[in-house]
């Protein structure tokens, strides 16, 4: 690479840099504890991390689809890690082979919950005790509209009913004509879609976040403190 090309390499990275100090300005401080506390669940810690992230240079509907998987992840990783608690294994059938008794000890479990739709863990978790009554009313909320809406580009899902003043302008005789205002649906307004998405993202990806976020902690404790506890 040359002197010029790497300047100019340098010079672009700047300039993407730049283009994100409001972001940084707007979001950081929204989830700056989120940011700097481990769960120290080493499965979900790196989620975490990418989110916040996300979140900060106002990558916001990639935060909302990395939230997604948070909370599929966080379901499921909660519903296996009981399953094996309920198998024993003693000192001889761990001795010289750690690695395979773990694999042996959560393996049926992997394979029972693994592909479980979401609708079915959020029931299960809520059966399992691990979330409230609230919060898997809450939780099949967002299934609907941050889930399946991002996960299927359900654009009825993601903008429901809501609508948006827009004032066409056509050309009549060689001048513009303005039209009278009109206020469409956003889900069947095709090119004002991807704004408006971007908006709503901009504003609801960190308290989704924040909820599954303060949800992993809680679940957390009530996975390990028996054994942090020992």
């Amino acid at each position: 690479m040359s002197d010029e090309q790497r300047k100019k390499y340098a010079d672009e990275v700047n300039e993407i840099i730049n283009s994100r100090f409001e972001f940084i300005s707007r979001h950081y401080l929204s989830i700056r504890k989120s940011f700097q506390n481990y769960y120290d669940w080493p499965e979900l810690d790196p989620l975490r991390h990418e989110i916040c992230i996300c979140i900060t240079f106002g990558l916001c509907q990639a935060a909302i689809t990395l939230t997604n998987h948070l909370l599929e992840s966080l379901l499921k990783y909660a519903l296996i890690i009981k399953c094996g608690d309920n198998i024993k294994q003693s000192n001889e059938d761990i001795k010289g082979r750690a690695i395979t008794a773990l694999i042996d000890k959560y393996k049926n479990c992997i394979e029972k919950y693994n592909n479980q739709s979401l609708s079915k863990t959020i029931n299960l978790a809520r059966k399992e005790g691990f979330i409230s009554k609230e919060q898997k009313k809450q939780l099949h909320n967002f299934r609907e509209i941050f889930r399946n809406a991002y996960s299927h580009a359900d654009k009825i899902k993601t903008f429901g009913k809501s609508t948006i003043p827009v004032t066409g302008i056509r050309l009549e005789n060689n001048k513009l004509a303005i039209d009278e205002v009109n206020e469409p649906e956003i889900a069947f307004f095709l090119i004002g879609q991807g704004i408006v998405q971007f908006e709503i993202a901009q504003k609801t990806a960190t308290p989704y976040f924040l909820y599954i976020d303060r949800l992993v902690r809680e679940i957390r404790d009530k996975l390990f403190s028996k054994v942090e506890n020992k």
